[in-house]
C-alpha cells in the first residue's frame, strides 16, 4: 500500500454530497468552514471564485474543480464577474438540465484541520480541465451522469466517487510540487515513506525511534533531521499526532467503544487515552463524541 492511500485509509475520510444540481438567476453559493474541506465541480456553464487573496476573480469552467481547506481566505462562488450578490436569496436551485451552470459539491470534515496535515497543503487548490488528466475527467463524467439522471443509490454513488476526488487532488498537489513540506512533501523520501507507512498502517504498535531507523535505514540523526525538515515534528510526535487524527474520526463511527478507540491508538489504557485526547482537543473522548460533527 503507498503512502497516500494508507494516509487518507487510516484517517477514514469520507466525502458528503452538498448538493448536486443546477443553479440559475443571480446565484451565490457561500461553502466557508474551519474544520472541512469543501470543494466545488463544475459540470456545465460557468462560475467565479471570489476570495480577498485574489486580485481578480478566478473563472470556473465546464469539469473544473476547486477545493477550500480550512485555512484558506472566506471565498463565495458567484454567476458574474463583476458581481457578487449579497445574499443567496435569489439563488434559484434546479434540476441539473434546468440549470444555467451546475454543480457537484461536497463536504470532507476534518478532525483536527488544524494539524501539520492539513496545513502543508495550500488552502485553495484549483485543478482546471486542462490539467485534470484522463482519470480526473472521467472521474468528473461518472459523478456527472450519476447527479443529472439520479437512480437509485445516486448519492451514495456520488460520494464515493467523491471520495477519489480527494485523493487525486492530493496527487495533484503532489505531482505539481505544490508542497514543498509536511506529510505530502515527505512522502516522496522512500525512506520517510517507510517510516510514514509504519505509523499510518499500525499505530497501535509502540514503535521506537531505534525501530523506525531499523526499518528505514537510517541513523537516528539523519531521521531526525529530515523528519524534522519535512514535517516539522520527530517521528513520536508526529505519531502522537496520527493517533489523534485518527481517534477523532473512529469516535464518530457508529458502535465503536472509547475502549476500543484506545486500544486501535496505542494505549493501555482508556485514562491514558482520555488525557491524551483532552490535552490535543481540551474535552474528553465523550464529550468529543457527544457533541457531534460540526459543534
Amino acid at each position: 500500500m503507498d503512502v497516500l492511500t494508507s494516509l487518507v485509509n487510516g484517517l477514514n475520510l469520507h466525502a458528503k454530497l452538498i448538493y448536486s444540481g443546477g443553479v440559475c438567476g443571480r446565484w451565490l453559493m457561500d461553502h466557508n468552514s474551519d474544520r472541512s474541506v469543501f470543494f466545488h465541480m463544475l459540470s456545465k456553464g460557468e462560475g467565479w471564485v471570489y476570495t480577498s487573496k485574489w486580485d481578480a476573480p478566478l473563472l470556473l469552467e465546464k469539469d473544473d474543480l476547486i477545493l477550500f481547506l480550512p485555512h484558506s481566505d472566506e471565498h463565495f462562488l458567484s454567476y458574474s464577474k463583476e458581481h457578487l450578490p449579497d445574499t443567496m436569496s435569489d439563488t434559484q436551485l434546479t434540476p441539473w438540465a434546468d440549470g444555467e451552470a451546475g454543480f457537484v459539491c461536497g463536504e470532507i470534515e476534518l478532525g483536527m484541520p488544524e494539524s501539520l496535515i492539513w496545513r502543508a497543503l495550500p488552502p485553495e487548490i484549483v485543478i482546471k480541465r486542462s490539467q485534470a488528466g484522463d482519470t480526473l475527467t472521467c472521474l468528473i463524467k461518472l459523478i456527472d451522469m450519476e447527479a443529472s439522471a439520479p437512480r437509485f443509490g445516486s448519492s451514495s454513488v456520488v460520494e464515493r466517487l467523491c471520495d477519489s476526488i480527494f485523493i487525486l487532488a492530493m496527487r495533484h498537489c503532489i505531482e505539481n510540487e505544490l508542497v514543498d513540506r509536511g506529510v505530502f512533501s515527505a512522502m516522496q523520501d522512500r525512506r520517510l515513506a517507510t517510516v510514514l507507512n509504519l505509523i499510518h498502517e499500525q499505530p497501535w504498535k509502540p514503535w521506537t525511534i531505534a525501530e523506525f531507523c531499523r526499518r528505514a535505514g537510517m541513523s537516528k540523526t539523519v531521521l531526525a533531521e529530515k523528519f524534522a525538515a519535512s514535517i516539522g515534528a520527530s517521528p513520536i510526535e508526529y505519531l502522537g499526532q496520527w493517533r489523534m487524527q485518527i481517534a477523532s474520526h473512529w469516535l464518530r463511527e457508529p458502535g465503536m467503544t472509547i475502549e476500543r478507540v484506545a486500544e486501535r491508538c496505542g494505549y493501555e489504557s482508556v485514562p491514558a487515552f482520555s488525557k491524551a485526547f483532552k490535552r490535543t482537543f481540551g474535552k474528553t473522548p465523550g464529550a468529543y463524541r457527544r457533541e457531534g460533527p460540526g459543534e
